[in-house]
């Protein structure tokens, strides 16, 4: 007995807030685009058990309450350049560690290399 009622209570926590979700849906007009992340949210939330569930809930209202700044063009190419500088300055460093190994040494690091790259 006890346990009809604990399903019960929680079908109609379901249909509550299926018609609370509907209802969103259809006054705030959203685009395709976030009515599919929405439903990915909700599917997320379904799979994930008990309070992790509703940790991804609190994250994904803090998350839309923040506003996003877009940047120009110029910073993120900006950006890109600096990444892409600093990545051949590292793999450069390694470069120079590596000739100065022996040839063994040198064909060990240049086949991890290949493997690391792939």
């Amino acid at each position: 007995r006890n346990v009809r009622n604990i399903v019960l209570h929680e079908l109609c926590s379901v249909d509550h807030a299926a018609r609370n979700e509907v209802e969103g849906f259809e006054s705030l007009k959203l685009s395709d685009r976030s009515k599919s992340k929405r439903l990915l949210q909700l599917f997320q939330k379904d799979l994930l058990p008990g309070i992790t569930g509703q940790i991804l809930t609190s994250k994904n209202a803090r998350d839309g309450s923040i506003q996003k700044q877009m940047v120009s063009k110029r910073w993120k190419y900006f950006g890109y350049i600096i990444m892409f500088t600093v990545n051949a300055g590292m793999l450069f460093y390694v470069f120079l560690f590596a000739i100065q190994q022996n040839r063994h040494r040198q064909i060990a690091w240049i086949q991890s290399f290949f493997i690391w790259w792939l």
